[in-house]
Order: structure tokens, then sequence, then C-alpha cells
């Protein structure tokens, strides 16, 4: 078996624990409807609570060279819907407001900078997250003091890749100076985490923090129920 040179990791679900996801999607719409208030917009209310539920449900915009992340491209098709065009800093100010009150609801894991630190200068280490407005994610890693762990960091939104297409592993490896399986992924998701590093290459753990839960998986993934565990399963 290869040793084990850098050990990368999902961000939500992960290193950032889903709570109340419920409330968050609630957070979400009202951030939204609050937003569209307070600048003065006229709109339907029941137009935009359907839209809001049908929002990720919608294919992706199209990429354009408009200066726009997937998430701003999605908000201006949501408001358009509702018969309203909102100049770039509105656009901005209200995909930055949903998103952080959606994400309100999403804390660190209590565990996740004790053991980013032990296994820091030991392992080569990398975030790697699928997330439509990158912004966020490079704010909260700043925000959240996690930015100094890790020798790369590779956001969908940035590099136009999503897991669990292997190829948004490469910058990773290719930033650490590691081949595939000299890496193991961290991740929550069987479908997107679990089979985008086995396509890749990597080996995959699997968390799953409810310990009742049935940890059986498919054949040579492990399965963790939390990121203390990854430690032990390095060494």
């Amino acid at each position: 078996m290869t040793e084990i040179r850098g050990v990368f990791f999902d961000l939500y679900g992960t290193l950032l624990c889903y709570g109340n996801m419920e409330a968050a999607g609630e957070s979400w719409y009202h951030a939204i409807r609050r937003e569209l208030i307070d600048s003065g917009r006229a709109f339907d209310e029941e137009t935009l609570i359907q839209l809001c539920e049908e929002f990720l449900l919608q294919p992706e915009p199209p990429v354009q060279d408009d200066g726009l992340t997937v998430y701003e491209r999605r908000m201006r098709e949501l408001v358009g819907e509702l018969g309203l065009a909102l100049a770039l800093e509105e656009l901005r100010r209200i995909s930055e407001a949903s998103i952080a009150a959606w994400h309100a609801h999403t804390p660190l894991d209590p565990e996740a900078k004790s053991v980013l630190g032990e296994l820091q200068g030991r392992y080569k280490l990398a975030l790697i997250s699928n997330f439509d407005h990158p912004p966020h994610v490079h704010r909260l890693l700043d925000e959240l003091a996690l930015r100094p762990f890790f020798d790369a960091v590779v956001v969908s939104g940035d590099v136009g890749i999503k897991k669990p297409d292997p190829a948004i592993f490469a910058p990773a490896l290719e930033q650490t100076g590691l081949v595939a399986d000299e890496a193991i992924f961290v991740g929550d998701s069987p479908e997107d985490d679990v089979a985008g590093a086995r396509a890749a290459g990597l080996q995959p753990v699997l968390i799953r923090r409810q310990r009742d839960a049935d940890r059986r998986t498919e054949e040579g993934v492990r399965v963790v129920a939390g990121l203390r565990e990854v430690v032990g399963l390095v060494g």
C-alpha cells in the first residue's frame, strides 16, 4: 500500500457540521425577502416562495463573461422571474446576505482545528469544496482562521468543475506535489465525495457523524464517525 502523504478534506458536512437545515432554508428565504423589501422592491410573495423552493432544482445558468459567480447568476434569474432587475451591487448584496443566513446553521466542527493542527506538517493538506459562490468560502477560511492549515484550496466555482468529476482533484494534487494514491479524501457524500475521490484515484474516507447509523459502505471505503478518527487512519 502506498504511503499516505496527503489528507484532503471536503468543507460543508465535513469540517463544517450541518445543523438544522430546515431552519437554514427558512433563514435563507427570509434574507432574500428582507433584502428585496429593504431595497424598496415590490414583488409577489407567493411567487418568491415558489422560486426559492425551486432555486437549486433549476439548470445551472450558462457560463458568461459577466464577472458573476454561479450563485449570483442563479440569484439574477430568480429576481428576474419576479420582474426585477438588480444593479450589480444589489445582486451581490442579496447573494452575500442569503448565503450568510444559511451558513449560520453550519458551525465549525469543534475538533476541526485540533485535527488539522495535528496533521499539519506531517501531511500535505488540501480543501476541495463544491460551492457556487467562491468569495464566501475564501472569506470563511480567513474568518475561521482555517486557511493557514491548507497547502491547497480548490473551490468548484473557481475552477468550473464539481465533484464527483475527478478533474477537480487535479489542482490540489498539483499544488501539493502529490500523486493520487498518496492522498486520502475525507467527505460526507457517497455520491460526490466518495465517488469523485475514487474516480480520481484517491483513497476515500466517508464521515458519518451519527454513531447509530449504518456504517457499512462500499468495499474499499473507510468510514469514520468524526474527524478525530481521521488522525488514527493515517497514523
